[in-house]
């Protein structure tokens, strides 16, 4: 038992341990940061979680009708990409791209090999698209080359579509 001259002190420590990001929980979270979602406030780690709630809040609050939702379900989509660049990457680059990356919610694994980049991600908390905007940051001219892109944006159609599909909320995982 926790004992305090001052009760809404001990109210307040409890809050703090109970209250996570909807997106990737952690309870770290910035109050700055708060979307109403169906009545009720939802803190968030990071814009990067914010914005991803606010593209598809079904993935991850669920309702009672349809149960809960994906991530509440404790469902993890798990996506790996060969992302190639133009030339070898130096260890410099790697160096601010591992950094870069392990900072997006979401991101598993990442292995470099020469001119490519393999990375892991849940597909629930980061998109390639994501993990792409980040890179950029980084890495001049990695947009360069007309038929990656074109792989690319059917990348990230394809991740949209199956996103969009898990946050439509059936009662019982089935067929709408």
């Amino acid at each position: 038992m926790v004992w305090a001259s001052n009760p809404e002190e001990v109210l307040m420590n409890k809050l703090e341990f109970t209250i996570h990001c909807p997106v990737c929980h952690m309870t770290k979270i910035n109050r700055s940061l708060l979307v109403n979602y169906q009545g009720v406030d939802h803190y968030f780690c990071s814009s990067q979680c914010l914005e991803r709630f606010k593209s598809h809040p079904h993935l991850f609050v669920g309702d009672p009708k349809h149960g809960k939702s994906p991530k509440q379900k404790d469902q993890v989509v798990l996506k790996k990409r060969r992302i190639r660049f133009c030339d070898a990457i130096s260890d410099r680059l790697k160096a601010e791209l591992d950094a870069s990356l392990q900072m997006l919610m979401g991101v598993e694994a990442m292995v470099f090999e020469d001119e490519d980049l393999y990375v892991t991600y849940d597909l629930i908390q980061v998109s390639l698209e994501d993990i792409e905007k980040a890179i950029e940051k980084v890495a001049v001219g990695f947009r360069e080359g007309v038929v990656e892109q074109v792989k690319r944006g059917l990348i990230h159609y394809s991740e949209e579509c199956e996103l969009d599909n898990l946050a439509h909320l059936t009662k019982d995982g089935g067929c709408h």
